[in-house]
């Protein structure tokens, strides 16, 4: 045998004088391993062997030599010669056509012939392996790029496709491959593709941003930005390959709206801050004079008329209180002033607060829905809680926000439920992953869940669009400023959680306040 530089051939033959013979001429250039074994080749190759040849001789005794090749042929890559007898063609040619052989040597062994067909599969060999890991090296860059990719044809069919490609068709690679984006695209019309494709012959290359029906159940839609490029032609060729990459920019356009969102509330609450200001000068004038006037008509003298008066100067006092606690809300919600945080048991919070909560849900309905409680005495707010969590579950947050939140969230139930019903507080914990933060726009980690479960009426989509608007309501003309939301949304981020909203017409709203655990470690 040669060195471990030189090429090595894999020589099969029970003849133990044709081995002699190929060590003989092949021994100085070639390292070789002769055995007269079908099996113990077999063995050898399935062990990990590298042979750049293989030369069978077709007529052993145990396995002819399209057998053995056929059961080779996916677990090396090397040229295949068959050798045996110019006058049996037949088994010859069902040996060319089964195992994917490449070479004949006949026997007897002509020494140059020997040579001249083993230097050529020996190339072969090294072209053959050289392509494999060109292959591999695509394979590999196509499966791990952040977008997908695919390669077209002139005919617009696809030649080559990643799995994020496949993924958003909601097709795998091989139910792709061979077919055109109007065979495999869900989310484009034959006109908008007709018009990417005049575009591109006119452009050779354009991108453009769009939002496309997402195959993941947790998104209603994605956005992508989609890259259409024609690439040279290839000397000798007529036609114009082109590459079609889709990057998922969904989460940036998800940032996009909260940075959007974010600077669309500091400017209405510099706006409701400066209106505020002015309003609560003006108020407390008209609740002073008001209250001035009611002292002086104690001291005057016409009953009638006080009574008059004095039923009044209480509307307008009323209304001018009503005033002020919005002009309070305004405030409020205009400073976002730094939350007062502290390790807090939401349980204990809840339990605290319980009755008292319970008490003002029923007094809101009562004032609300008189009619529907004197048409149906059975008509009230039943407020349960349900803890789902044992032992302490500690978060760090301002208690007086938390409790103010979940009051705005039960005083909203109650407003959708004019038949009464049930409210309920639920507390949970959750592990939340990397996957679901995204889609949560949460960071990973561990959270308490506060849930307020109702049986109202449900919002719409476009109601849920804009629910933490500042100043958007659903409610009449006096009975909801608009900001309740807004300052359970503001609390939540603040404290480094989120809010979730699940809710249907006619099927009730569950709205979750994420808050993280505040752990032993991080204390």
């Amino acid at each position: 045998m040669g060195n471990n530089t030189q090429p090595s051939i894999l020589i099969i033959d029970n003849d133990s004088r044709i081995l002699k013979e190929f060590k003989q001429i092949l021994g100085q250039d070639y390292s070789l391993y002769l055995t007269e074994s079908s099996y113990h080749a077999l063995d050898m190759i399935k062990k990990g062997a590298h042979f750049s040849t293989i030369i069978y001789n077709n007529f052993m005794p145990c396995m002819f030599g399209n057998i053995f090749f056929a059961r080779v042929r996916n677990l090396i890559v090397a040229t295949r010669i068959l050798l045996g007898p110019k006058s049996r063609t037949d088994i010859l040619i069902k040996a060319l056509n089964e195992g994917g052989i490449s070479f004949f040597i006949p026997k007897p062994l002509d020494p140059f012939m020997v040579k001249e067909i083993v230097k050529r599969a020996v190339k072969r060999s090294e072209f053959q392996r050289k392509l494999m890991h060109e292959r591999l090296l695509l394979k590999g860059l196509l499966d791990n790029l952040p977008y997908g990719l695919a390669f077209k044809d002139e005919e617009g069919r696809f030649t080559r496709m990643n799995q994020l490609a496949a993924n958003r068709r909601g097709l795998t690679i091989a139910e792709c491959l061979g077919k055109t984006e109007e065979e495999t695209e869900p989310s484009f019309t034959s006109q908008e593709l007709s018009r990417f494709n005049q575009r591109l012959k006119k452009e050779e290359r354009f991108v453009e941003i769009l939002e496309v029906p997402s195959n993941n159940s947790k998104q209603s839609s994605q956005w992508f930005m989609i890259t259409r490029l024609l690439l040279d032609r290839a000397k000798g060729e007529i036609t114009h390959p082109s590459v079609l990459m889709e990057l998922d920019i969904t989460k940036q356009k998800e940032l996009e709206m909260q940075l959007r969102q974010s600077e669309k509330l500091k400017a209405l609450g510099t706006m409701a801050g400066g209106i505020a200001h002015d309003f609560n000068n003006l108020l407390t004038t008209m609740i002073g004079s008001l209250e001035l006037s009611e002292e002086l008509l104690e001291v005057s003298g016409n009953s009638e008329i006080m009574d008059t008066i004095k039923q009044l100067q209480n509307n307008a006092l009323e209304a001018a209180k009503k005033g002020s606690t919005l002009t309070e809300r305004l405030l409020s919600f205009s400073r976002r002033k730094k939350l007062s945080l502290q390790e807090v048991d939401l349980t204990k919070i809840i339990r605290k607060n319980f009755d008292l909560l319970s008490q003002t849900l029923q007094m809101r309905y009562e004032r609300r829905f008189k009619e529907q409680i004197e048409a149906n005495q059975s008509n009230r707010i039943h407020l349960e809680f349900k803890n789902n969590v044992s032992g302490i579950l500690t978060v760090k947050t301002d208690p007086s926000q938390f409790e103010l939140a979940v009051m705005n969230l039960c005083i909203n139930s109650v407003d959708a439920m004019k038949n009464g019903g049930v409210i309920t507080i639920i507390l949970d914990k959750k592990d939340i992953s990397p996957d679901e933060g995204k889609r949560l726009h949460l960071n990973p980690g561990s959270y308490a869940i506060t849930i307020i479960q109702d049986e109202g009426e449900g919002m719409s989509a476009e109601t849920i669009a804009h629910i933490f608007e500042p100043f958007f309501t659903t409610k009449k003309m006096g009975l909801g400023t608009g900001l309740g939301m807004a300052m359970v949304y503001g609390f939540a981020q603040q404290s480094g959680g989120q809010v979730n909203v699940q809710s249907q017409l006619g099927a009730g709203t569950n709205i979750s306040i994420y808050l993280p655990i505040y752990s032993e470690m991080e204390r």
